[in-house]
């Protein structure tokens, strides 16, 4: 059964993908929009199903699942590693994608749905591939399936102009990203001989005073690489333009889960291949890198705090809520300790949930007044309640207010930050502050606000249904785990203990168990 497991997780990734390449067949055999994305939905389903097991063993043993790709042995074939952190990180990742799916069969009508369903698939495929690798290389294939796949449906209005130019911008810096990954992957080759996570970190040990230097270069240029990723400063300004571009199910996609995935990077560099790092110079080096990142993070969140409140195109002022929110992740990931990684993926888990709802629902509302101004959006949320309360429910969980899961979410990571540094943890509270007065501006104009704009109606009851469920998602989140600290400490405490406390014991399972000497 646990082999099984193990395979399973190998083929997750595998069947978004594969069903992306048989759309077309569904397509021609069918010609019928609710037949194709039902098709794809209902893979999404079968994906979110498999992930939900996985995570579930992933819990009930004391070592990551591998799986062997091709049955090859690592460090020459390429491996899966899913521990607690990334168990619950494809979990989450496979269910909203799904939801994004669901809430799509109601908003994307026009005929280029094939094309959007395939992009879909392709996006969630690279995604999944991202958080369960175990090899570097394959990591930076993965980031490139992600990236290709959401340039297009950035682009996915390709008569617009400003979908061209936006998609033409973040194809073009993310390749820029990606390009500098290839050559850190080629350094890692060249000075230490493998692409293998947990072989580079071993082989880290030993290093030599040339291979020091690569490794620092290596961590510098992977870094770089996953603040593009997630749009922090100073390379998030590709994000503000690409969401207003995108189909609002995309820009859902892009804020609430395409940016994690500089955040699992810096995860899988900083906590796995640097494991071993402990003795000089490699530790002062990891430990700079980490410093630059971690002061990117608090740069990112109080500029785009600031840059929220400025904002009166709805999709931008969320945009900059994400650069804001992924600084605070960079930010927490970046301690390595025990408490940031468990900020992180406690942070991860409610941004990733308030912030697609939260672009959900705010789709309604565009689609009701066919703009994007806040001031046309007035009212909104009383005329559509449910997209309203999703809004508010997402809002105020962003904004972190009690007891909705952002409450504990920055205070886990006020916690790790404190402890960290005083400075950060100040800076961080001064731009939540910045935040809240925007989200609060934001909520009371779209719920509170007198309508100015007539508002027509809209038939996306299967949206409506998809955020009935994400908001009680959000707030079963929020309350189960703030008054139940056992609850907390059992899934993101013991996750973050198995990478961090455990991480020799993890690390020497998958070396003993599968890399040949």
């Amino acid at each position: 059964m646990y082999e099984m497991i193990e395979i399973i997780a190998g083929l997750i990734p595998f069947l978004p993908a594969f069903a992306g390449f048989t759309i077309p067949v569904v397509y021609l055999v069918s010609r019928k929009r609710l037949v194709v994305m039902g098709y794809a939905a209902l893979v999404m389903t079968i994906v979110a199903a498999l992930s939900a097991i996985v995570a579930v063993e992933a819990y009930s043993v004391d070592h990551p699942l591998v799986f062997k790709a091709g049955g090859w042995p690592a460090p020459v074939g390429i491996t899966y590693i899913v521990d607690r952190f990334c168990a619950v990180v494809g979990l989450l990742t496979s269910l909203i994608v799904l939801a994004i799916m669901l809430y799509s069969l109601s908003y994307i009508v026009d005929e280029a749905y094939p094309w959007y369903t395939i992009l879909l698939l392709g996006n969630e495929a690279g995604l999944l591939g991202v958080t369960y690798t175990g090899d570097l290389f394959n990591l930076f294939v993965m980031l490139e399936v992600t990236g290709v796949s959401s340039y297009a449906l950035v682009m996915y209005y390709r008569r617009r102009p400003i979908s061209l130019i936006s998609g033409l911008k973040y194809a073009f810096i993310g390749s820029l990203g990606t390009s500098l990954y290839l050559l850190a992957m080629g350094l890692t080759y060249s000075f230490y001989g493998t692409l293998n996570l947990v072989d580079f970190s071993y082989k880290a040990i030993s290093s030599s005073e040339l291979q020091v230097f690569a490794y620092g270069l290596i961590l510098v240029l992977a870094s770089w690489t996953f603040s593009i990723k997630s749009g922090v400063f100073p390379n998030h300004f590709w994000l503000p333009d690409a969401h207003p571009a995108a189909p609002t199910p995309i820009s859902a996609l892009l804020s609430g889960l395409v940016v994690n995935t500089g955040v699992i990077g810096l995860y899988k560099f900083f906590y796995i291949a640097s494991w071993s790092t402990t003795k000089p110079p490699l530790n002062t080096i990891t430990h700079l890198v980490s410093l630059v990142t971690i002061t990117m993070g608090a740069l990112s969140g109080v500029f785009g705090a600031l840059l929220m409140n400025i904002q009166r195109d709805i999709k931008r002022l969320i945009a900059y809520s994400t650069v804001m929110n992924l600084g605070f992740l960079f930010m927490g990931v970046s301690c390595l300790t025990l408490k940031g990684l468990q900020a992180t993926l406690y942070y991860v888990i409610t941004h990733s949930l308030a912030k697609s709802t939260l672009f959900l629902s705010t789709g309604v509302f565009i689609k009701a007044a066919e703009s994007r101004n806040l001031s046309d959006l007035s009212g909104a949320g009383m005329k559509f309640k449910v997209a309203g309360v999703a809004f508010a429910a997402s809002t105020l969980t962003l904004a972190g207010i009690p007891p909705l899961p952002g409450f504990l979410a920055k205070l886990l990571l006020y916690e790790a930050l404190f402890e960290y540094n005083v400075v950060l943890a100040v800076l961080m509270i001064i731009a939540s502050a910045i935040g809240l007065l925007a989200y609060m501006k934001m909520l009371y104009i779209i719920v509170f606000g007198t309508t100015v704009t007539q508002l027509r109606g809209v038939d996306m009851k299967l949206a409506q249904t998809t955020l009935v469920v994400l908001t009680a998602l959000i707030v079963l989140v929020g309350v189960v785990f703030l008054f139940n600290p056992d609850l907390t400490q059992s899934i993101v405490g013991s996750a973050a203990m198995q990478s961090t406390v455990n991480i020799e014991e993890y690390i020497e399972y998958v070396k003993n168990t599968f890399i040949q000497p």
